[in-house]
């Protein structure tokens, strides 16, 4: 008779290797973030071309820049840049996540496998002064976009506002012809707590479009507002999961 292993289920870790899972499992406690959260108005045709059946296009449709620097996590500080498309989920605010970057390998693994984000690895460069924020977010060698917060004003932080995420979680099909094994949308809701804000004009823009992260596909139409704030925030476990 053949010996089996006795590695039950039970008591596999949250993520592969399973003898040294590179990551820790959330939820992530992440203070002294700062962050830039910039929003404009869109063409129409882009929600419908881009959301899930089960989410809605507000009027006027409009998407958010969101990018952050988090100086202390539990893998390393690093920062993440994400487009989000906004959308009603059953007449609730959220925001969809469609493209996503980071400059951390280990954290680009948590990001997607945990949560969803949909990232690529890149380069992130945040520029602050005393009344203007400026990010520009690079991918291989290319600025595919900069977002910047002009003329800033302090603002009341009980004002400031992040919509939470809904992220794309997809398992690829490793047999042919078959569908993805699980597909659900994740609704990612961090708690903030802010210390100080900045509220002022929004500007967008993709100087060098890229098809390998193609964030020109949600172009900037008029702006609506930018916001920069320092906060303590984290990833948690998701709020709910529901199906795509």
């Amino acid at each position: 008779m053949p010996d089996y292993g006795q590695l039950a289920a039970e008591q596999l870790p949250h993520t592969v290797p399973v003898t040294a899972p590179p990551y820790p499992p959330p939820p992530w406690p992440l203070p002294g973030a700062r962050l830039l959260k910039v929003t404009y108005e869109t063409e129409k045709e882009v929600p419908l071309r881009w959301l899930p059946p089960s989410l809605g296009r507000p009027i006027p449709p409009y998407a958010h820049i969101v990018v952050a620097s988090f100086p202390e996590t539990p893998v390393g500080p690093f920062s993440l840049a994400v487009q989000t498309i906004g959308c009603r989920a059953r007449f609730l605010v959220r925001a969809y996540s469609l493209q996503a970057v980071t400059d951390s390998p280990v954290a680009l693994m948590a990001l997607r496998e945990v949560w969803g984000f949909p990232c690529l690895l890149g380069r992130i460069a945040i520029a602050e002064e005393e009344e203007e924020v400026e990010a520009q977010v690079e991918v291989g060698g290319r600025t595919v976009c900069v977002a910047a917060l002009r003329a800033g004003a302090p603002i009341d932080v009980e004002v400031v506002r992040f919509d939470p995420y809904l992220n794309l979680r997809l398992l690829p099909p490793v047999q042919e012809g078959q569908p993805p094994p699980h597909i659900s949308l994740a609704q990612i809701d961090p708690h903030y707590q802010f210390h100080r804000a900045l509220r002022g004009r929004a500007e967008v823009r993709f100087p060098k479009p890229s098809e390998g992260a193609p964030w020109h596909l949600v172009p900037f139409l008029a702006p609506v507002v930018a916001v920069w704030t320092e906060a303590d925030t984290e990833l948690p476990f998701a709020r709910f999961v529901m199906p795509y």
